[in-house]
């Protein structure tokens, strides 16, 4: 499947997963907390878990997800905001379930594929919100976008040599967390977790990270484990 088939067929389902607390007048405080999948047409969507946990449990309250909506003439997308809920948590592999709290029908990713078949220099593509508060306030509004990398190394348990996770040729950025990892077909074989970055002594005494192009990701096969 040509990439733009792949972003077409799942933009739609991809959220952004941010906080909204109260400010001074109608105002409110926006965090952005990282990215989701929908996977079922009830709103269950998947993220990772140290994106939820992050979260002060007094703020829970004002958790919520933005999605792509209605776009106007101007060919301008318009976002909806839904509040969600928490089912299932795997703090061990970074995953969680979640519920977007509505009756409407939601927009799927097309399918989960087979992570325990994927290779090391295989072509993936990932979409989600990077930098997601930054591009805010630059002016970009809320942005959409998708990377093209390689699967560069994968890593398997030394117990069973179940496949544990996998890196990819590329920096995750803040913002990334539980965006989708495609394959050339279409199907999400992983989720983005972490990344990987060596921090230097900047100039005034602090500790700067430098991004070393390594992404970490989850392999699908815990999303079905969460599933069950």
């Amino acid at each position: 499947m040509e990439m733009p088939q792949i972003i077409e067929k799942n933009k739609n389902a991809i959220v952004l997963i941010d906080l909204q607390k109260p400010g001074q007048g109608t105002q409110k405080q926006i965090s952005i907390r990282g990215t989701g999948f929908i996977i079922s047409t009830d709103g269950k969507f998947i993220t990772n878990a140290h994106v939820y946990k992050q979260i002060p449990e007094n703020e829970l309250e004002y958790l919520g997800v933005l999605m792509p909506g209605k776009t106007d003439e101007k060919n301008s997308t318009q976002y909806d905001r839904f509040s969600v809920k928490l089912l299932k948590i795997d703090e061990e592999n970074d995953l969680a379930l979640m519920q977007i709290i509505d009756d409407k029908k939601f927009k799927t990713i097309i399918a989960i594929g087979n992570s325990e078949i994927v290779q090391e220099g295989e072509k993936v593509i990932y979409i989600g919100y990077p930098l997601a508060t930054e591009m805010l306030a630059l002016g970009f509004g809320i942005t959409m976008t998708t990377n093209e990398c390689i699967i560069s190394s994968i890593k398997r348990r030394g117990i069973d040599g179940s496949l544990h996770f996998f890196l990819i040729d590329t920096h995750a950025n803040n913002g990334s967390s539980g965006s989708p990892i495609f394959s050339e077909n279409g199907e999400v074989v992983g989720v983005v977790s972490g990344n990987i970055s060596t921090p230097i002594p900047g100039p005034n005494g602090q500790m700067v990270r430098i991004p070393a192009n390594i992404g970490i990701c989850r392999p699908a096969k815990y999303i079905e484990n969460l599933l069950k």
